[in-house]
């Protein structure tokens, strides 16, 4: 019974974190934005400023590759073998963005507040 229903879990898993992935690609520029804008405008330290941009520009850049091979998959272009190789660089992206919102979560946790904006 596990052995039958653990690759249904891992597919399952992919195919959520890819639906997120492609939120993800226009979520995390409006996001960061909106962090860092409520950071600036808050009178807080410009330490954490600096970390969410920080945050904000690792997570573009990690995001970049798999964000240009998802593009050459809707494009029609040999991505992989079959369709998974688009869902899973789409997965790749919705576990950069996961990951952004948890940093910038902590940050903001660390900062005093605890009211997402």
């Amino acid at each position: 019974m596990a052995d039958s229903a653990q690759p249904i879990i891992w597919q399952a898993m992919f195919y959520v974190l890819g639906v997120v992935g492609l939120f993800a690609i226009g979520a995390l520029p409006l996001r960061a934005y909106m962090l860092i804008r409520d950071s600036r405008s808050a009178s807080q330290p410009t330490w954490r400023t600096a970390l969410l941009l920080v945050a904000a520009l690792a997570a573009a850049a990690l995001a970049i590759p798999f964000l240009l091979k998802v593009a050459t998959c809707l494009l029609g272009y040999h991505c992989s073998a079959n369709a998974a190789g688009g869902w899973i660089n789409s997965a790749f992206i919705g576990a950069i963005y996961a990951c952004f919102e948890i940093v910038a979560f902590a940050i903001r946790r660390v900062g005093g507040r605890s009211v997402a904006a």
